[in-house]
């Protein structure tokens, strides 16, 4: 196999793949964020905001789910705080530990994501066909979901 030949098999790897539709559907709410109060939100910022996934967690499990330090994540948490988004309150039975929760306004940024992934997933949609979409997202799920029963 020649060298050409091993980079064509790198980028066409589902690693490389998935990456790279990741890259496409930042770029894609990067425009749609435009339009919106938060227009200048660092990918830090967004990425963190979805680790929170809805719900409140310490700074010590988002810095894990993220792979950062608890400063980094500290940092970003701080920057979403003067946003508006979440408070950050000390954990009821750990004074150490910070909690992040989800302001009010934090809750309806989550529904102008959703309604942007909804955007995306219609482009999506219109690209590769419906059925298409819903088959990839089955395989995904199905596959994250072997490894999520694989680990117990």
């Amino acid at each position: 196999m020649t060298e050409t030949d091993k980079n064509k098999s790198l980028s066409l790897s589902l690693k490389a793949l998935l990456r790279k539709s990741l890259e496409w559907i930042e770029d894609e709410q990067a425009l749609l964020l435009e339009d919106s109060p938060y227009k200048s939100a660092s990918p830090a910022e967004i990425k963190l905001f979805a680790a929170l996934g809805g719900k409140s967690k310490s700074i010590a499990d988002l810095s894990r789910k993220l792979a950062v330090s608890r400063q980094a994540a500290h940092q970003t948490v701080k920057k979403l705080s003067a946003r508006g988004l979440v408070v950050l309150e000390h954990a009821e039975n750990n004074r150490r530990d910070k909690i992040v929760k989800i302001t009010e306004e934090g809750m309806q940024a989550r529904k102008l994501t959703a309604q942007h992934f909804r955007q995306i997933e219609a482009k999506m949609s219109k690209n590769i066909g419906k059925k298409n979409l819903e088959l990839l997202r089955g395989l995904l799920l199905e596959n994250l979901e072997k490894e999520k029963s694989a680990e117990k």
